[in-house]
């Protein structure tokens, strides 16, 4: 194995871990959909300087005081993500968004100092955790013998050697009372098997759903400022199916479900300072702290060979703390008369700094090694945000946007697993570049209006149903499947001023 690989096998090792949390998932919990209002989206997200919309209190705070008058809005979607998988369906009807805003004007008489207190609530779904996978496993076997197997009679040979053994191997390996999928020799050690076919398939649903309180002033319409108090409620689950053929004809299934809730909260700053007085030119500047949650976990996984129940594994729910990365946030706004709005954002987040932390700290060993693992597997990731608004008429809008968010991973990020742990799933996917195009219209009337957009996301990925390095020759090892998290979204919001 290379050094990376060798560093972070023994991290996970040597933690002898109970749970089963990894840096995979800690990506989970850290990402962003791009969500909010029908305008928010088509513009694609990029409104952090320009404001004036419900769902700026959740990226730049700043931009709620822009607002001088009462609005209300709610916003409506479906969400398109291929066919259905593990029985559930492929589409989703969702409510996404809910807020209110409540402008004090302050009356004073001079242009300048303090013009507006705002004071805003609004709700909005930040993931909606809907995926679909289906996938033929390509560069199963090989003269090097490509199979799951072989990673499982790996750490079943560390249990055997350490007596200390993990859910994964302890089901997987014969015993005098159970047949297995693995057999031992007469050293009783464990060797895998060659395999001819595999497929695999998973589900993943749920929301992350964030609210968020925000209080923001406007300084003699020159200087913005804002402040956000989240709270989020997460609830993640996914399900997921492996068969693979062995070269002695004999097949074994492998299902594993894995579930999460949390709750947590976070502290969100903007500006948007007007650097010329007599232009529209608008700079914002923002920063969220991490979101601190407070997490449930429950996992297991049953295993079959030739349709024989082999055996069923476990592990009830347990508590534990997660904090995300820190997020920085700079963007530019501009409008050319009351006809057009541009902006442009930029984000970053290092992902590497996600961490796990222990309730008691009796496990804090554990939380130690996997954070360590974190900074080996995620790295920085920049999202780009630009969006324009083109009004033909004074009631109606026309809106384009684009959204851009690089890969987390680096480029030889996998998956370790610890021996002794309770982590039954070998899969993971090293996700690309994501890609969101959006469009929509708007209609004023009156003091109401309705807005329109449609998202198309676009993202593809390596995905390993299992970790399989050849050490002598490593382009024996197992390729990636190439795979992709491609959907659509369609939007309406409706809103009015009063």
């Amino acid at each position: 194995m290379n050094n990376i690989k060798n560093i972070m096998l023994l991290s996970a090792l040597v933690c002898g871990t109970a749970y089963a949390q990894d840096s995979y998932d800690a990506h989970t919990f850290s990402s962003s959909d791009l969500n909010g209002t029908a305008r928010f989206v088509a513009m694609g997200g990029a409104l952090g300087a320009l404001g004036g919309d419900l769902s700026v209190a959740g990226t730049n705070p700043a931009g709620i005081a822009m607002f001088r008058s009462n609005e209300a809005a709610i916003t409506a979607s479906g969400l398109f993500a291929g066919s259905g998988a593990m029985n559930h369906d492929g589409s989703r009807m969702s409510l996404d968004q809910g807020g209110l805003v409540i402008s004090f004007d302050l009356d004073n008489p001079s242009s300048k100092g303090l013009q507006y207190v705002n004071l805003g609530i609004n709700f909005n779904k930040k993931n909606n955790y809907l995926f679909n996978q289906k996938t033929n496993v390509q560069n199963i076997g090989g003269f090097y013998n490509v199979s799951q197997t072989y990673q499982i009679a790996a750490l079943a040979n560390f249990c055997w050697y350490d007596e200390s053994w993990g859910m994964l191997a302890d089901m997987s390996a014969e015993t005098d009372n159970r047949e297995g999928i693995l057999s031992y020799d007469d050293e009783g050690y464990y060797d895998g098997i060659k395999a001819d076919a595999a497929y695999y398939e998973k589900a993943t649903f749920g929301s992350k759903m964030q609210g968020d309180v925000n209080l923001s002033f406007n300084f003699s319409d020159q200087v913005f400022l804002g402040l956000s108090m989240g709270v989020y409620d997460l609830d993640y689950n996914r399900e997921s199916f492996y068969t693979e053929l062995n070269t002695d004809g004999d097949v074994y299934d492998f299902t594993n479900w894995y579930k999460t809730k949390g709750d947590g909260f976070d502290v969100k700053f903007g500006a948007i300072v007007r650097p010329i007085e007599d232009s529209p030119f608008r700079i914002g500047f923002h920063v969220h702290t991490p979101i601190w949650y407070h997490m449930t976990n429950a996992n297991g996984s049953e295993l079959y060979k030739n349709d024989k129940f082999i055996d069923s594994q476990s592990v009830g729910e347990y508590d534990y703390k997660y904090h995300t990365p820190w997020l920085f946030g700079v963007s530019l706004g501009h409008t050319i008369g009351k006809k057009i709005a541009l902006g442009a954002e930029y984000e970053y987040q290092d992902m590497s700094t996600s961490k796990y932390s222990d309730i008691d700290n009796y496990y804090s060993a554990y939380y130690n090694g996997v954070n360590n693992i974190t900074k080996n597997v995620l790295r920085g990731q920049h999202t780009l945000k630009v969006g324009a608004e083109f009004k033909p008429a004074n009631n109606f809008a026309v809106r384009l946007g684009y959204n851009f968010v690089s890969s987390p991973f680096k480029s030889d990020a996998y998956r370790p697993l610890a021996y002794s742990g309770d982590a039954t799933e070998t899969d993971y996917t090293n996700w690309k570049a994501m890609n969101r195009f959006c469009v929509g219209l708007g209609y004023r009337y009156k003091g109401g209006y309705i807005d329109i957009a449609y998202q198309y996301q676009s993202q593809n990925g390596d995905f390993y149903a299992f970790d399989n390095y050849v050490e002598n020759d490593p382009s024996q090892s197992l390729k990636p499947t190439k795979i992709n998290n491609n959907r659509s979204q369609i939007m309406a919001t409706f809103g009015f001023k009063f």
